[in-house]
């Protein structure tokens, strides 16, 4: 009876066991060898006008720590209005080629902003947000993307061992997320999550100091060049 069980343990424990991450959305990234990411105005599709503003403003730093040089959101701006190119739909409806070649830029990441809110109840508020990320080469081909939503939910740490009054700072803190929703955390940490995370995180760029270790494991006889 042992010898019969066996085998079928064996096949559970296998069944059972971790399997490792697929990694194949990384080829079209280890082939580009990215240096330079474009990040356009972001698509809101939400009522607060201010929530593109802050995606917007968190973007560079993010992609910055993974390695990769951001043109200044600024000049962006500029530019792409110097070009007929005022609102985000239109620049997102653009060709990538038109955009690449106006800035010398490798590649370009859009931002589509799907959910950016604070669903208020009596004790509580959720201040939720729902990104998606789409990276794409100087010539249109798309490289990579992520969806990220990210949901933060302010409760009390520790009990004051009094119902009522621990009733009421829930109810004072429910108030107050729902009066100044605090986005920022949540929008670093859903941009942390998509360049960092478990099965979209990106390759380290060239100016990361991970990067030449990165690319000489995959090929060691190749070593990329920075520029």
């Amino acid at each position: 009876m042992r010898n019969k069980l066996l085998p079928l343990v064996l096949l559970l424990v296998s069944a059972c066991a971790v399997q490792p991450p697929d990694q194949s959305y990384l080829e079209p990234l280890h082939q580009a060898r990215l240096k330079s990411i474009l990040v356009v105005p972001v698509q809101n599709n939400v009522i607060d006008v201010l929530a593109p503003t802050s995606v917007l403003a968190t973007l560079p730093f993010s992609l910055a720590e993974k390695g990769y040089y951001t043109f200044p959101v600024n000049t962006v701006k500029t530019l792409l209005e110097a070009e007929g190119y005022y609102e985000a739909a239109e620049v997102h409806n653009a060709p990538p080629e038109q955009l690449a070649a106006l800035f010398g830029a490798d590649s370009i990441l859009y931002v589509t902003i799907h959910e950016w809110d604070a669903k208020y109840m009596l004790l509580s508020t959720t201040t939720e947000v729902d990104f998606e990320y789409r990276l794409v080469s100087a010539d249109g081909a798309l490289l990579w993307e992520a969806r990220k939503q990210m949901a933060y939910s302010p409760q009390q740490q520790n009990s004051s061992g009094n119902p009522l009054a621990d009733l009421i700072v829930m109810a004072i803190a429910a108030a107050v997320e729902r009066a100044a929703p605090n986005y920022l955390p949540l929008t670093r940490a859903a941009n942390a999550q998509a360049f960092n995370g478990l099965g979209t995180a990106l390759p380290p760029g060239p100016y990361s100091h991970e990067y030449l270790q990165y690319y000489q494991k995959l090929a060691p006889t190749a070593v990329p060049v920075k520029n």
